[in-house]
């Protein structure tokens, strides 16, 4: 583990101007074009052979070093929010996937070490699943495990992740003049507040990890207009993707009751690349703990935690991990918070960053040089 140590310092002062940059000027998803110019760059100058576009995502990218099997992904992710910016430390995972792959790069090469280390960078995480579109590519085909990992508030593995699908829900009814006529109008916002109020009901018998939370996002032009049309943003999460076929199925029920009551047209439209439950697999979660120990970063074993990510859709195909590590020193700040972006552009949250780059590559290196190990995670159910 020092050694690990010492060659991800190596190159933390290579990578740190990479994260900074990309902190300082963040990109919407599918919009990274910087962010990717920046990594492939430093990759390439590394000795990696790089692909990008990669998977017909053209801020999408597959870095390789050395050939043939096993073969061991290091992801990143890069996209940032709208307004928030890096308020969910994205540049912060970049810079650990990067520092991982480099170190693992050089061990390999030094050690000899038989096998293929790729650093795949997966681009809009944030709703709009860029990851999702890379297995519908065959992105992760020839990956035997993967690993990725977050910044939170904590060090931890990620307990669990949430199933999440995203809807756009609409009615249209009839424009009258809200004072002269109204009887001749048919009211979209009352459809929708219709359908807020049957949501509000619904959550009392939502299963255990069931959510629903949306926003009206076109509610009306003027008050003395009854509306015609209105819009809706909704999203449903579970814990198992059973539940979350379920949720569903009654989100698009209520709807058209609203409809019905109101005498409103409706659409509930699911957008594409839902996220999925995961998958955990247990043997790379005990290494990534054995490994925080080994870091002296004393993760919390008892942490649970409630996100979703296409991580997760990752998961059921390829052999994969992810965790979190402290930026925040414990305190508890929220992900996607003003605190949280600046957070993620401070020294002290890269310094902690390397730590978990320092795990990526330590539970790396076990796969490509274990074969007991390998087969543990490899055959895990």
């Amino acid at each position: 583990m020092n050694q690990i140590a010492s060659t991800i310092r190596k190159y933390a002062e290579q990578v740190r101007p990479v994260a900074r940059a990309i902190h300082q000027h963040p990109e919407l998803g599918f919009e990274e074009h910087e962010a990717c110019r920046l990594q492939v760059e430093l990759l390439r100058a590394a000795g990696f052979r790089v692909t990008t576009p990669y998977g017909g995502l053209d801020t999408a990218y597959r870095a390789e070093f050395g050939t043939g099997e096993p073969v061991f992904a290091v992801m990143c992710e890069y996209d940032a929010l709208p307004q928030l910016g890096h308020a969910c430390g994205h540049n912060l995972i970049c810079g650990a996937g990067l520092a991982a792959g480099l170190a693992l790069c050089e061990l390999m090469e030094s050690d000899g070490i038989a096998g293929k280390i790729v650093v795949l960078g997966t681009p809009a995480e944030e709703t709009l699943g860029g990851k999702v579109i890379l297995l519908e590519q065959g992105g992760f085909e020839d990956i035997d495990a993967c690993i990725l990992c977050h910044p939170a508030s904590v060090n931890a593995l990620d307990s669990g992740d949430l199933a999440v699908s995203r809807f756009d829900v609409t009615f249209r009814g009839h424009a009258a003049h809200a004072a002269a006529a109204p009887y001749l109008g048919v009211n979209a916002l009352d459809a929708m507040n219709l359908f807020f109020a049957g949501i509000a009901c619904w959550r009392q018998q939502l299963p255990p990890g069931g959510m629903v939370h949306g926003v009206i996002s076109q509610g009306g032009t003027a008050p003395n207009i009854i509306p015609d049309y209105t819009e809706a943003f909704f999203y449903l999460r579970s814990r198992d993707n059973a539940t979350q076929g379920a949720l569903e199925v009654r989100l698009d029920e209520i709807a058209r009751g609203a409809a019905l009551m109101t005498g409103c047209g409706y659409t509930a439209v699911r957008r594409p690349n839902p996220y999925s439950a995961d998958r955990p697999n247990p043997p790379l979660r005990e290494a990534v703990l054995t490994s925080m120990d080994d870091l002296r970063m004393n993760p919390d074993r008892e942490y649970r935690s409630s996100i979703s990510t296409d991580y997760a859709n990752v998961s059921l195909v390829v052999p994969g991990v992810n965790f979190f590590f402290n930026i925040t020193g414990g305190r508890a700040v929220a992900l996607h918070s003003a605190e949280f972006e600046r957070l993620a552009g401070s020294d002290a949250a890269f310094e902690s960053a390397m730590d978990a780059a320092g795990v990526m590559a330590a539970v790396g290196l076990r796969f490509l040089t274990e074969p007991d190990f390998r087969r543990t995670v490899t055959g895990a159910e």
